[in-house]
This record gives structure tokens, C-alpha cells and sequence, in this order.
């Protein structure tokens, strides 16, 4: 019988270690070195195993930070291209730009990105109309170290076009979050309300094919003012 290949091995290994939850979500895993010498693998046979579990959609890597381990309901969800992951369709829907700019995260968007205080992420926040009413508003925040160069002008529709078109980056899968809410007092004025109404909110987390995080998003919607219709 022919002997199975030691990434292979290495990478049964790891994926049993994974899917025990011996690593959790987003937790790092070890440098290959340390893999390769507690294995007894050289650290090449490591990065073959480990790129079988990237391919496989159970880690991802972040260029100068290390391998983590993904949140696999990522590929349970809204997969496979930028249309599944969008909210509104801006062919048909407007966009009103609120807000644009580079900041520090908050502690709840590093951990929603994965990111740490050292790194920065555009902030934005969106006003989404239908002839002119407003039916939603929305706040995405994306990693500058990932989704570099963003345009004002690529604010005005879909965000994924620009992710896909100009920067050549591969959209995979998310994991979207749908809830509701009454509108506290910023929201309800900044959506033009006369008083609080009923929401359905949409929280979201978006990931390369690589496994990266590139977004997060949290949106408001008015229920009075959209439904939602998908094929299942």
C-alpha cells in the first residue's frame, strides 16, 4: 500500500485539532517552525498541509501576522461571489455618503475583524434610498492593510465591485446575522425619523477566498420600507 504523504498527515492532524476545538475561532495557530519541530516535519511539508486547510476553508492566513483558524459557518452561509453577499441592489437603489475616513478600531470591530489596535480600517457609513426615501443606513468598516487604495467614487454603489474589479480580490462566503431592533435616538436621526420605529438589522462578516476578513457590517433597515425575497 502506498505510504500517504507527510503533509498529508500533518494535515489530518491539524484538522482533527480544529474541528476538536483544541484551537477556537480566530485563534492563532503555531508558527510553522514550531509545528515542523513538534511534528518532526521539515516546515515545507508544514506549509503544504496548511495549504490544504486554507483550501479546504478551515484557516486563513494574514500576510506578516500568522495562520488562524476560520469561523466555519462561513461556508454554510451567503457564498460563492459578490451578488449572494449583497444587501441592496444598487442598480436600483441610491446612495447618500455620510461618512468616509481612515481611523483606529474600536475593540469591537478589531475582534470582529481579526485585527489589533496597530492597524487601521476605513470607516463608513451610508445612507441606502429608494427614490429618494430612505430605507436604510449603514456602517462598514474594512482593514487598510487588505482593502488598499479605496475610492470616495466606489462608496456611491457596491463596495464589492471595487474589491473585485479594481483590486482583483477574490470574494468567497459570509456570515450574516439578521435581527431587529427600535431605533435608538443617533439612529432614528440620522434615517430622518420622527420618532423610533421597529428595524431589521443585518450584521455582517465577509471573507476572501483566502479565508481573510475584509468586512464588517452592521445595517439598519426600515421594515416598513423593505422586504427581503430570496431563492433557497
Amino acid at each position: 500500500m502506498k505510504e500517504t504523504p507527510k503533509y498529508v498527515v500533518v494535515a489530518n492532524h491539524l484538522r482533527q485539532q480544529i474541528l476538536e476545538k483544541q484551537y477556537q475561532i480566530n485563534e492563532q495557530l503555531p508558527q510553522e517552525t514550531a509545528i515542523a519541530s513538534s511534528l518532526n516535519v521539515s516546515r515545507i511539508t508544514v506549509r503544504k498541509a496548511l495549504d490544504i486547510l486554507v483550501e479546504e476553508g478551515l484557516i486563513y492566513r494574514i500576510q506578516g501576522s500568522g495562520t488562524f483558524v476560520k469561523d466555519n459557518q462561513a461556508n454554510t452561509g451567503f457564498s460563492h461571489g459578490k451578488k449572494s453577499l449583497e444587501i441592496f441592489d444598487f442598480n436600483k437603489y441610491q446612495v447618500d455618503l455620510l461618512k468616509f475616513g481612515v481611523d483606529k478600531p474600536t475593540g469591537s470591530v478589531m475582534g470582529q475583524l481579526n485585527i489589533n489596535k496597530f492597524d487601521f480600517t476605513y470607516g463608513i457609513e451610508r445612507l441606502i434610498k429608494d427614490k429618494g426615501t430612505v430605507i436604510a443606513l449603514q456602517r462598514t468598516f474594512m482593514p487598510v492593510k487588505i482593502i488598499q487604495g479605496m475610492q470616495m467614487d466606489s462608496l456611491k454603489g457596491s463596495i464589492y465591485d471595487f474589491v473585485d474589479k479594481e483590486l482583483d480580490l477574490k470574494i468567497d462566503s459570509a456570515i450574516r446575522t439578521i435581527s431587529s431592533e427600535i431605533s435608538d435616538d443617533q439612529v432614528t436621526e440620522k434615517l430622518g425619523l420622527d420618532k423610533p420605529e421597529p428595524l431589521i438589522t443585518m450584521e455582517q462578516r465577509s471573507f476572501l477566498s483566502n479565508g481573510q476578513i475584509f468586512e464588517y457590517s452592521y445595517t439598519y433597515i426600515r421594515a416598513s420600507k423593505f422586504s427581503i425575497h430570496e431563492s433557497i
